[in-house]
């Protein structure tokens, strides 16, 4: 399954020049082609700002969001010169997915990340917890809160559809003058966001998602991905130095992306550190609420920088259009100015009749504490705390209060849930795992003992060499025993890990699952990838056949990726988590008559996540090499392969695919599609399969 490089197709040419007072459209359907200017009738009225008459300089803003992009990568470059229009801007880290275990805690995702950047609030507020099509913004954006000020005409190009498609309603509401989709084409992001500032634009908002897609395809280590990011700081170069033509402006530019990414180089919306670290640039001094420019060590040091949620209140701080702190129902706090509290939370006092607020005080400003937008307490420059004991609430139950805390006239609000929760009940019986599970089982094998025996007398289970690992039985999740096998243990033809052969090949049926507990280390896992069940040639995710596959995640984490291929097309479901050395259980469905595969991984720690897609490889292919591998692939040699080396071959060789220790449980194939319910119930009853049968 190693990634492969996916072309972008190129626009053969942006049509059109820019034209004075107007914006530069690319033609073909108004709703999806790249660079299509969508409904954008009020940009053929916006005029120049060059007016040599203007003597106070007008303040403008340019939003730059380069997804993708993670801090680590950022630095790098620049301290080795290869981004030096990125150079000229001071960068500090920041938080993006709120704190967790609280209630401003989201996804790192790109949906809710970039509801962030526009409304300067988490999900708890604007209601956008993930990459889900249709959902609908529920707190006030920065375009609505400039528009309602008088700011002007504002705009947008953005390199992802979803973007577009969340703006629109901003658009036909009258506050986004303008909102180019580019669909991917970053050429068009730079020139329609040229276009704008030529056009006299108060705003201008150019997001790139180039990055994002090199760092999926080739890894945040490629040539590629660092191309990719000199081709954005070349797009930034040009953006910010068309602001600089301007005369009578006065331009901040604010650098940003939506969230980070894993280790890997893949999106997975989890609240670890990695995923959790953005970064801010700015061409202007902060008031100090940026912080230092030094990587975090933690989610904790994290947390003392500015967040993502910070953007939108700079923006509207920069045209004196910040609500006040009676209104105040921003998550952020500005970035220039007079600098606000920040790391506002509460919690719920000890004696479930009050909240205990805390935050990091500015070295000036009187401290104001308001609650709904009243006030209810003034306290003296520096404080850091306040206990609100008059909550006007007795009967049990949880309540959302939005606390706001001005530093003088700054101010940051958060809501904060004061819980006055009965006793839980006590929790469900587990359900009883579901007695259907035995129609279609073709292949079962519960382990226990060694050699491993099929229940359903359908196919042989052994090493592919009678001198490689021969296994081991290890604890399982009922207390039993399972199979760990350890691809440390090679022959000298490079044959290791386990093989499996059916006397009737699921694979050759019109509907079939697969389906297995699974743990392991997650330790030595490299961006290659590790096979964990497969019947192909593992080291391209084109070849034919079936691939189950591990990659490196966080320290206490990996990534499950499912594949197929027919030898020319492939397609994949990526980044399921498992938690490193607990037994989670893997299933992977495939209706061939219906063209979807399903996914699934259940993990004690994440709970249950669930991919789906469309199958367009020749289902006839699947069946691959003929025999499956265990913490292999269908050849039997994967480690030595991968290599690219040759018998007689030493496990550990090469560092791209240091070899592994897996472990099995319950290994089940089915002739049908099995349910989501039915796989529920054999994650969640914690009982084997052998209890079904006789």
């Amino acid at each position: 399954m190693t990634r492969q490089a996916t072309a972008q197709t190129a626009v053969q040419a942006l049509c059109g020049l820019v034209l004075a007072g107007a914006l530069a459209g690319c033609g073909g359907d108004a709703a999806q082609s790249p660079g299509t200017q969508v409904n954008s009738s009020t940009a053929n009225s916006a005029t120049s700002n060059n007016s040599s008459t203007t003597t106070t300089p007008v303040n403008k803003m340019l939003v730059i969001e380069l997804d993708g992009v993670t801090y680590n990568a950022l630095t790098t470059a620049i301290a080795a010169g290869k981004l030096p229009n990125l150079a000229r801007l001071k960068i500090a880290p920041a938080y993006s997915g709120g704190v967790n275990s609280t209630l401003s805690q989201q996804p790192n995702l790109d949906t809710p990340g970039w509801a962030t950047l526009m409304t300067g609030t988490w999900a708890d507020r604007h209601q956008i917890n993930s990459d889900a099509s249709g959902q609908a913004l529920h707190a006030p954006t920065v375009f609505s809160m400039l528009k309602s000020a008088g700011a002007g005409t504002l705009g947008a190009a953005v390199d992802s559809p979803g973007y577009a498609a969340i703006l629109a309603p901003e658009q036909n509401a009258g506050f986004l003058d303008s909102v180019v989709n580019c669909a991917s084409v970053d050429s068009c992001v730079t020139k329609q966001g040229v276009s704008m500032i030529d056009n006299g634009y108060t705003l201008v908002v150019a997001q790139y998602h180039s990055a994002q897609d090199a760092a999926l395809n080739w890894g945040v280590n490629s040539t590629n991905y660092a191309s990719t990011l000199a081709q954005l700081d070349s797009a930034v170069g040009t953006l910010i130095a068309e602001t600089a033509q301007r005369s009578n402006e006065n331009w901040l530019v604010m650098v940003s992306a939506s969230h980070g990414l894993n280790a890997a180089g893949g999106t997975d919306g989890l609240p670890l550190a990695p995923e959790s670290t953005s970064f801010i640039g700015m061409n202007v001094q902060s008031n100090g609420r940026q912080g230092s420019s030094a990587a975090p060590t933690s989610l904790a040091d994290l947390y003392t920088r500015a967040s993502i949620a910070d953007i939108a209140p700079t923006l509207l701080a920069w045209r004196g259009a910040l609500p006040a702190a009676a209104s105040y129902a921003l998550d952020g706090g500005e970035l220039t100015g007079q600098p606000p509290v920040s790391q506002l939370l509460g919690v719920t006092g000890s004696d479930n009749a009050s909240t205990v607020l805390t935050w990091t005080a500015p070295s000036s400003g009187a401290i104001t504490v308001l609650r709904d937008g009243q006030q209810i307490a003034a306290l003296p420059a520096g404080t850091t705390t306040y206990t609100d004991s008059n909550l006007g609430v007795s009967t049990t139950g949880a309540y959302t209060f939005n606390y706001t805390v001005a530093a003088g006239t700054a101010p940051v609000a958060s809501l904060i849930r004061v819980a006055y929760v009965a006793p839980p009940p006590p929790p469900a019986p587990p359900p009883a795992l579901a007695t259907t599970l035995t129609n279609g089982l073709a292949t079962y094998y519960p382990f226990g003992a060694l050699p491993a025996i099929d229940k359903m007398g359908a196919s042989t289970l052994a090493a592919w060499a009678s001198d490689a690992d021969g296994g081991a039985l290890t604890t399982d999740a009922f207390g039993g025993k399972g199979l760990k096998i350890d691809t440390s243990v090679v022959d000298t033809n490079g044959f290791d890990g386990y093989r499996l052969q059916q006397t009737n090949d699921v694979t050759k049926q019109a509907q079939f699952t697969l389906g297995f507990w699974f743990m392991t280390s997650c330790q030595n896992l490299t961006g290659n990838g590790t096979p964990i069940l497969s019947n192909k040639n593992y080291y391209s995710g084109g070849n034919a056949g079936i691939a189950i596959g591990l990659f490196p995640g966080s320290s206490t984490s990996c990534n499950v990726r499912f594949n197929i291929g027919d030898g020319s097309t492939r397609n994949d479901m990526n980044s399921a988590t498992v938690t490193a050395n607990k037994w989670a259980y893997v299933a992977l469905t495939i209706d061939t008559t219906g063209k979807t595969m399903t996914g699934y991984v259940f993990d004690p720690v994440l709970g249950e996540q669930k991919y789906s897609t469309s199958v367009t490889a020749n289902v006839a292919k699947l069946p691959g090499l003929g025999s499956f591998g265990l913490n292999e692939d269908g050849t039997g040699q994967y480690y030595m392969n991968a290599c690219k080396d040759t018998a007689p071959y030493t496990a550990g060789k090469c560092a791209a695919t240091p070899p592994d220790v897996q472990s099995f449980g319950d290994l089940a194939f089915w002739s049908r599609t099995v349910t989501e319910a039915e796989l529920q119930t054999v994650y969640g009853s914690g009982k084997p399969l052998s209890t079904l049968l006789p």
